[in-house]
């Protein structure tokens, strides 16, 4: 719907240029007047922002019909998974336009209530839907409305009556377990009763097309099955498969016909295909079922009043299958982008045109006195393929055209425990009659015990079971893993070169030292691992591999290392309880009160004993302004001793951290004056000026802020259901503020010192201002932007409460870190870890980043504090911001099943061997994860997506192992460039497109070069308050971009400097791999060339032989088909 015209210069102008070119030439092809492209594809290469070219052409389709006169506008989004729906369809809405939620399913089309406009404002419909809900049934009974709405449909069309008996609704509400199923069907139908009204007339007839369609075929009408199925369940209790079979027949036939109804009301004006390879059963020109019969009739849709047809936009980096091999089962390039081609040109004579110049081609490739020839070719191939499609790609954005990858050299040496594990695991494969094991143990370790659903491990487990293995088949040692180390944290051999070198890897990148990557440009120098050669460098490591026991056992021996080296100075065993294990530090504790309640406390039989952690999750506006660590960049550096007793003289003049605490601490002095003034100067010092200070600092500043958060409502900020320990610590700081500071005793000498680092580097001043400088928000004159502080600093007490993160903040303390006084002082040690992370940096970068992954505009620092009333679009941002900054550092620690064998008595029947059973134990997973959704050591699951956004920030978990291959829609770049190739593909294309995973819009590697770039320029120049750091890093490497280059750089491409997209393949020496990876490379370069071409592999071995990779590589810039857009007017 719409409320306002849309302004098509500004959502172009919000497109980088390149995407701009492919945008206007989309929409000009589709809407040309003499010969239109009613179907278009973009196919620019991943990563390259195709879900913004769509809102572009979407803004040029809207402007161009109401031009024509139309007052109604149809807008249908279709991608594959409801998720990426709900996403992008916001995205995918230019200024205005708001789109239709909660249908995603044409099922429930009927109920949107779609607007036809009128004569002085047009109705405009955007909408999302996915064809695995809506346009696939089967026997499927799908969702409760669903049921609902065609309960609500058959009782209008039938009557009340027929569908008033208890068996006929329980036939719509089967399944449902909670509360009462009856009641809820009824109260549903009555909120949908007046909704579905003027589509009854539509539903009847389609429901007699139905019966029709059925009863030529044999089968019962809709009706007739419907009271048998009401016969049947009137006397029975439970629902028998046959019967259940039956309803699920019923419910299908009938979210047909709704779905065929929802599709009726459509005018489709323009559809775009978001990943249209997912279903591109749907495209066939001649559809052989009901699902590609709607498709058809929602991509043949002609307007009856203008006669215009509807136009078919399609996205997608894979089209069709770009390379293929004579291996290769699924599918063939040739035969793919054929398919493709006829339906972009729905003309079979320009296809075959099309068919005879590739051919020629081939021939003037193997030829090659005829490259001239050649040449020709590729330039009529290019314009006539440009007629329906466009593609991007980053390569040419680089004078070497490599992207910035930079492959590092991975050699993986094989030691004699590896062989040993070999040997051993290679015997009990003989043992079992299992084919030969190389390729497992190539890539994974303790097999027996990580593997699940292999038939090796079946069959291993069957002759343990039955006692058929010899003596010394199961025991630990090579090739199995010994649960007695693992629970005294003795070290693991690896016993697999790949893991043993990213062991290796991340120790030499000092990662296991780290809680979150180190920011690319560092407000201040404090001497800390963070600023280490090994670990400024460090990025994320990304894991792909083809066998699924691979992500289990990397992810569970990686964060077990990480454990065993955070836990060195414990006497724990490693299944001791969370507490035992030193978490929760900074729980809320609420003992009994021992006697009466002290001035400025809160009454009650329970008081309030961990106010300190209170305090890190206080999102006080009074010491982010006075202790922002932005704007000392770099000045005069005060003369005499720092409180920063860590900091060291780094190279140039870069700001320390004892200048950035004592001029923190310089105006906290100043401001905490007239608040101590009148304290005792003698008697107990008073620990309870740490937190009570910033609330009285607050209270005389922004006494708004403590109305909110220590109001009735104010524990809500923090937690949606909020416990009484935290209401009990809201209670006790409100009280303090009621009361004042005349409630307290002596200050603590070091106050002013502890206040400046905690106003420098605690979690909630870090995230206020980060909100704040990236949201365009002030810093307090709104409550949102301290509302979603709060929430972003409750995430970081639970982060800090784990167990393995209490580790290693208190790693290298003298004192017993499990002891009171560890205990006590632990929030210190949180706050100076903060500092010496540069946490505020961290978080400035990645609030910027995730701004525009999260699908938010820009905000320039000039227009930071205009407030329309209809704009808000930076409280939206600073929602999503804080929402999945929490969802990340809240990931909580899952665990896999680990198997291990032992040995059982014999039982008096004799046996070939002793008995020996599996002991199913769990190893946790924090630092390393699997990309699948996985159990949580205390019970429930880890959703997927939440895995993928802890790993999308720069806290843990630090490597990701997925047995994914390129797939679309996964982002993994803001923290990550280093992607790892543990199992190689077979074609070059998934290596380029696991590769592309990382290499993306504002990616960590781009960040990092322009920062060494521009960051020292920024930092010498000052920032001024509430400036974002990155937009102003951005802005400076824009301006000095060349003329040659367009806007891929400096956002997606960016070389000049230390950062590299890194391709990393642990190979063993000898192995099939080996000998394959430079074959692979070389296609790499080559497969391009093979274009359109059958028997692609052929072409690119034959094109690869005799010449050098460069050579291929001049040959591709002269024989390139070239699908770019042209450059605009």
């Amino acid at each position: 719907m719409s409320d306002q015209a849309i302004d098509v210069e500004a959502v172009l102008a919000d497109l980088k240029d390149f995407q701009r070119r492919t945008a206007v030439w989309a929409f000009d092809r589709m809407f040309d007047e003499t010969d239109p492209a009613t179907r278009f594809l973009v196919a620019d290469e991943v990563g390259l922002g195709k879900t913004h070219i769509a809102k572009g052409v979407i803004a040029q389709v809207i402007d161009y019909l109401g031009q024509t006169g139309d007052k109604r506008h149809d807008i249908v989004y279709v991608c594959s998974n409801l998720a990426i729906a709900s996403q992008n369809v916001r995205k995918l809405a230019p200024r205005g336009v708001k789109p239709i939620e909660g249908v995603r399913r044409l099922t429930m089309l009927p109920l949107a209530q779609l607007d036809e406009g009128d004569a002085t404002r047009r109705g405009i419909n955007l909408l999302a839907i996915t064809p695995g809900t809506s346009l696939q049934f089967g026997r499927r009974t799908g969702t409760f409305p669903e049921r609902a709405l065609a309960y609500a449909f058959l009782r209008a069309h039938w009557g009340a009556e027929v569908m008033a008996s208890r068996p006929a609704r329980r036939i719509f509400w089967h399944g449902i377990r909670s509360g009462d199923p009856n009641k809820r069907l009824r109260e549903w139908e009555r909120w949908y009763r007046p909704l579905i009204a003027p589509s009854l007339d539509e539903f009847g007839r389609r429901l007699t097309e139905t019966d029709t369609s059925r009863e030529s075929a044999g089968e019962p009408s809709i009706r007739a099955l419907f009271d048998e199925l009401v016969a049947e369940l009137a006397y029975k209790r439970a629902i028998p498969w046959r019967l259940y079979q039956r309803i699920a027949e019923l419910i299908g036939e009938v979210r047909r016909v709704m779905a065929l109804v929802g599709l009726d009301s459509l005018q489709p004006d323009l559809v775009v295909l978001d990943e249209f390879q997912r279903f591109k059963d749907l495209l066939q020109t001649e559809p052989d079922s009901l699902a590609a019969e709607m498709a058809q009739q929602l991509f043949n849709y002609t307007d009856p009043d203008t006669g215009r047809s509807t136009r078919t936009l399609l996205l997608s980096a894979t089209p069709y299958r770009m390379y293929t091999t004579a291996d290769d089962l699924e599918g063939d390039h040739y035969e793919d982008f054929l398919a493709t081609c006829s339906f972009l040109f729905g003309d079979e004579t320009r296809v075959e045109s099309l068919q005879h110049r590739f051919r020629e081609l081939r021939t003037a490739l193997t030829a090659r006195d005829t490259l001239d020839r050649a040449e020709t070719l590729c330039g009529d191939i290019s314009k006539e393929l440009c007629s329906v499609m466009a593609r991007t790609e980053r390569l040419a954005a680089t004078p070497d055209r490599s992207g910035m990858l930079n492959e590092l050299d991975t050699a993986v040496p094989v030691t004699p425990v590896d062989l040993r594990a070999y040997v051993r695991v290679g015997g009990l494969a003989e043992a079992v009659a299992h084919h030969e094991p190389t390729e497992y143990w190539k890539s994974a370790p303790y097999l027996v015990n990580f593997m699940e659903a292999y038939k090796l491990k079946d069959a291993v487990a069957r002759a343990a079971e039955s006692g058929q293995l010899d003596d010394e088949g199961l025991d630990p040692g090579p090739g199995l893993l010994s649960w007695e180390d693992i629970e005294q944290y003795q070290q693991i051999d690896p016993q697999n070169g790949r893991l043993r070198w990213l062991l290796d890897d991340l120790a030499n990148h000092r990662a296991f030292e780290l809680l979150w990557v180190p920011p690319s440009m560092r407000y201040y120098d404090a001497g800390s691992v963070y600023e280490s050669p090994e670990t400024t460098g460090f990025t994320k490591r990304l894991i792909f591999s083809g066998w699924t026991v691979v992500p289990k056992a990397v992810s569970s021996l990686v964060s077990f290392e990480a454990e065993r080296r955070a836990f060195a100075a414990r006497d724990h065993r490693y299944s001791a309880k969370y507490r035992r294990r030193g978490g929760q530090r900074l729980r809320f504790r609420t003992p009994e009160r021992a006697g009466h309640a002290r001035p400025g406390e809160a009454s009650g039989d329970r008081r309030a004993a961990a106010m300190t952690a209170f305090l890190l999750t206080w999102p006080s506006p009074s010491l982010a302004r006075l202790g922002d660590p932005r704007p000392q960049a770099p000045r005069q550096r005060p003369q005499g001793p720092g409180i920063g007793d860590k900091a060291t003289p780094a190279a140039g003049d870069r700001t320390l951290v004892s200048d950035v605490l004592d001029r923190a601490a310089s105006r906290l002095r100043k401001a905490i004056e007239p608040l101590t003034r009148a304290a005792p100067a003698d008697g107990v010092v008073d620990r309870r000026w740490y937190w009570a200070a910033p609330l009285f600092l607050d209270q005389q500043r922004t006494p708004e802020v403590i109305d909110l958060l220590l109001g009735p409502d104010g524990s809500g900020c923090w937690e949606d259901d909020a416990g009484r320990r935290l209401r009990a610590h809201i209670a006790e700081a409100r009280a303090m503020v009621d009361y004042g500071p005349g409630a307290l005793g002596r200050p603590p000498g070091d106050l002013v010192e502890v206040l400046a680092e905690l106003a420098v580097a605690g979690p909630a001043q870090c995230a206020l201002r980060m909100i704040s400088s990236v949201c365009g928000l002030p810093v307090s004159d709104d409550e949102g932007t301290v509302e979603y502080a709060a929430w972003i600093a409750a995430a970081f007490r639970s982060f800090f409460n784990a167990p393995e993160v209490t580790a290693v903040v208190t790693s290298g303390h003298s004192a017993h870190p499990d002891d009171d006084e560890g205990e006590g002082r632990y929030w210190r040690d949180v706050v100076r870890h903060c500092v010496d992370g540069s946490l505020q940096a961290v978080l400035d970068e990645h609030g910027h980043v995730l701004r525009d992954w999260l699908g938010h505009l820009s905000l320039a620092d000039a227009d930071r504090h205009r407030r329309a009333a209809d704009d808000d679009r930076r409280w939206e941002a600073a929602h999503d911001i804080a929402a999945k900054i929490a969802e990340a550092l809240e990931l909580r620690t899952s665990s896999y099943r680990v198997d291990i064998p032992v040995r059982k008595r014999k039982g008096r029947k004799k046996r070939k061997g002793p008995k020996i059973a599996f002991d199913q134990h769990r190893m946790r997973t924090r630092f390393a994860v699997a990309f699948a959704n996985q159990t949580l050591e205390r019970g429930g699951e880890v959703r997927v997506e939440s895995v993928s956004a802890a790993f999308n920030s720069p806290f843990w978990p630090f490597v990701l192992a997925s047995t994914s291959i390129g797939q679309e829609g996964l982002d993994f770049h803001l923290w990550c460039h280093a992607v790892v190739h543990w199992n190689l593909p077979s074609n070059p294309v998934d290596l380029e497109q696991r590769e592309g995973r990382v290499h993306r819009y504002k990616g960590h590697a781009v960040r990092r070069n322009i920062a060494d770039a521009f960051g020292p320029t920024l930092m010498e120049a000052g920032l001024a308050d509430g400036t974002d750091p990155w937009s102003r890093l951005l802005d400076m490497a824009v301006a000095e971009r060349s003329d040659a280059h367009d806007e891929m750089v400096p956002y997606w491409v960016f070389h000049q400097g230390p950062a590299k997209i890194e391709r990393l393949v642990p190979v063993m020496p000898f192995s099939r791999e080996s000998a394959f990876l430079p074959r692979l490379r070389k296609a790499l370069a080559a497969y391009r060339l093979a274009f359109g071409q059958p028997r692609q592999e052929e072409l690119v071995e034959w094109l690869g032989t005799g010449r050098s990779e460069e050579e291929l590589l001049r040959l591709i810039e002269r024989l390139r088909i070239d699908l770019s857009p042209p450059e605009l007017p």
